[in-house]
């Protein structure tokens, strides 16, 4: 019965997103509104309430005003990377939370997006509740669950594979099938993101963190122990009519993350109530504990955004372009 239990709760856990979601848009308006002053300018942002760190410095930066003295906003969520993807496309939005990568590949397709900045850095981990499992190279030769399919953690571990590594037989779950496969028991170790890792660290007895992929990657690389991984992107029209607005977006972006290295709590509050449907407070805050707070401004990291970029793409980095070649409109410059 207690074993049932806590299935159910780590489900309920798992769905919130999708229960968040839906409770939002099943209201009479599906969107926010922060700022009216008929003086300023007002920007449509997408975003979701799933995305934790990466966010929180810009809503900091909206609770303090001091954003909203440079523009009212509109807010409004993507449902999936797909409806993200069509957005960019379409060039609707000014300003957009999601993945570099993505960000990335929409911009080759001919979407006016230019990346902004760069505001999450960790969130992959291999998790196990085997006590043998102390390091990667104790899964060579075995299958590693790992979801969602299409993680980038894949690729990242893939790349700096040792030989005692390569031969790790990568297997797609779905969130919702991985959490439940682990707390039945039919699976001991997984590779999975934040804020999953969290809700199953509370919920499966005996798992524990094995490494972060982040931090694999430093040791393997000599680099950072992060990755650019998720980020604001802006419209380029919206760039180019309004830069000083964008400017000033930045600035106070960079200027609450800082705030927010020594009072992390600031963000989760400064985060729409909202949210919470999505996303509950105390997991964003157990997370933040394995997490880097840091707001950089992307056309200050190009060699690190370059480097994933590879990374991700290994069949295509004989020629992928240098790093001071990335198409020149990317990364948005003041």
């Amino acid at each position: 019965m207690k074993k049932t239990i806590a299935l159910l709760l780590l489900v309920l856990a798992v769905l919130t997103a999708a229960g968040g979601y839906l409770a939002w848009h099943e209201t009479a308006s599906d969107e926010l509104v922060f700022g009216t002053r008929a003086d300023l300018p007002t920007l449509t942002f997408y975003t979701t309430g799933l995305a934790t760190t990466p966010q929180l410095p810009f809503w900091s930066a909206v609770r303090n005003g001091k954003l909203l003295h440079y523009c009212n906003l509109r807010v409004r969520t993507w449902k999936s990377t797909d409806d993200l993807r069509g957005l960019l496309l379409a060039g609707k939005g000014d300003l957009w939370l999601g993945h570099v990568e993505g960000f990335y590949q929409a911009h080759q397709a001919g979407a006016p997006v230019q990346i902004l900045t760069v505001s999450g850095w960790k969130k992959f981990y291999l998790l196990s509740r085997n006590p043998a499992v102390k390091k990667l190279a104790d899964l060579n030769g075995r299958e590693l669950p790992y979801a969602p399919a299409g993680s980038p953690a894949v690729p990242i571990l893939e790349a700096v594979a040792t030989n005692a590594e390569n031969d790790i037989r990568y297997q797609p779950f779905e969130p919702k099938q991985l959490a439940m496969a682990l707390l039945r028991g039919n699976v001991q170790t997984a590779l999975a993101p934040e804020p999953l890792v969290t809700n199953l660290l509370t919920k499966v007895d005996g798992l524990r963190i094995v490494t972060s992929v982040e931090e694999l990657y430093g040791q393997r690389t000599g680099s950072p122990a992060r990755l650019p991984l998720a980020g604001v992107a802006v419209n380029r029209h919206t760039a180019e009519r309004l830069p000083g607005v964008v400017e000033k977006l930045v600035e106070e972006m960079i200027s609450a993350s800082q705030r927010l290295e020594s009072n992390p709590e600031e963000g989760i509050d400064a985060r729409p109530k909202v949210f919470g449907q999505f996303v509950s407070r105390d997991t964003i805050k157990q997370s933040l504990s394995r997490d880097l707070i840091l707001t950089r401004p992307a056309n200050q990291i190009p060699e690190e955004i370059q480097a994933y970029l590879t990374t991700l793409n290994p069949e295509k980095s004989a020629t992928t372009p240098a790093t001071d070649e990335l198409p020149v409109d990317l990364l948005w410059k003041p």
